[in-house]
């Protein structure tokens, strides 16, 4: 995963820039894309898609939408279980920290 000077992976840009092909592309075609690297901002790609201003309101619900963030999510799904911490404001202890381990496919 080649990096800008802000940390930020191709997945990262696509993300924030909510690149929905893009991110599809990314994330099917290259087995090496890390869904779990955190920038230097400490933001995970997902992360930025769901920050992003290139997102309207009404975009949120659009299939697209739905089907980036549900492969970031089952492309980490320790992803879930922080975002569950976080909501439920749970200890650090209670809760999974990035392994920074990379994306698997099927039975690998």
């Amino acid at each position: 995963d080649a990096v800008d000077h802000e940390g930020n992976t191709a997945l990262h840009l696509a993300c924030r820039s909510a690149k929905y092909k893009t991110i599809a592309l990314l994330l099917e075609a290259y087995d090496a894309v890390s869904v779990s690297k955190q920038n230097a901002l400490g933001k995970l790609p997902i992360d930025l898609l769901w920050e992003s201003n290139a997102v309207e309101v009404e975009d949120r619900e659009s299939v697209e939408y739905t089907e980036s963030v549900f492969r970031l999510l089952t492309a980490y799904p320790e992803t879930v279980m922080n975002i569950i911490c976080i909501q439920k404001q749970s200890a650090p202890a209670n809760c999974p920290s990035p392994s920074g381990k990379k994306r698997k496919f099927g039975n690998e």
